[in-house]
């Protein structure tokens, strides 16, 4: 079954500790990270309105760039995702008592900030909207106008000196063979 969720969504495994927010709908992933996963079957995602939605599979729709290459990546697809037909009600609070119970187990808990396991359960639970546990989990950054500028500044003079190294490499090869020549 193909669903509609509204976002941010929560996904996470049943056996594992680890939950994932998503504030928008991405389908790109590495064609590897799909066939190690099993295409994520039996997972569980849990959108903003309180629906439960299993993963039966997901499955590659095509290649992103040329043949999986974008850049620094290779092996970039795009994917779709089917969900059994059961669709279930998810509370907010039992979507609380599950990452309360199990994020602090996770590798990555320590290194967010977090002062305790006390102070994060009870920041969890003080969430009053799944927008706002899904901020708790995972701010949203968005970029404003001037860090878009910085940002381009920055690709533009890495590019210009890039292209200023290669010269002055072709230059020195240049010269070099003359001299081996003579």
């Amino acid at each position: 079954m193909k669903a509609t969720l509204k976002y941010p969504i929560f996904k996470f495994s049943p056996d594992e500790n680890m939950v994932y927010t998503f504030w928008k709908k991405n389908k790109t992933t590495k064609l590897a990270i799909l066939k190690e996963n099993d295409g994520w079957k039996g997972e569980i995602v849990v959108d903003s309105t309180g629906t439960k939605y299993i993963v039966r599979r997901s499955y590659m729709t095509g290649w992103k760039g040329i043949h999986g290459f974008t850049g620094m990546n290779t092996g970039m697809i795009s994917y779709e995702t089917e969900y059994e037909d059961t669709i279930e009600p998810f509370s907010l609070r039992q979507l609380q008592e599950r990452i309360a119970e199990r994020y602090p187990k996770v590798q990555w808990f320590e290194e967010e900030c977090w002062d305790s396991v006390d102070d994060f359960r009870q920041t969890i639970f003080a969430c009053k909207t799944f927008e706002e546990l899904a901020e708790t989990m995972m701010p949203r950054h968005e970029f404003t106008v001037w860090e878009r500028i910085q940002d381009y500044f920055f690709r533009v003079l890495f590019s210009m000196l890039g292209i200023m190294l290669l010269y002055i490499i072709w230059q020195l090869i240049k010269k070099a063979w003359l001299w081996i020549v003579r």
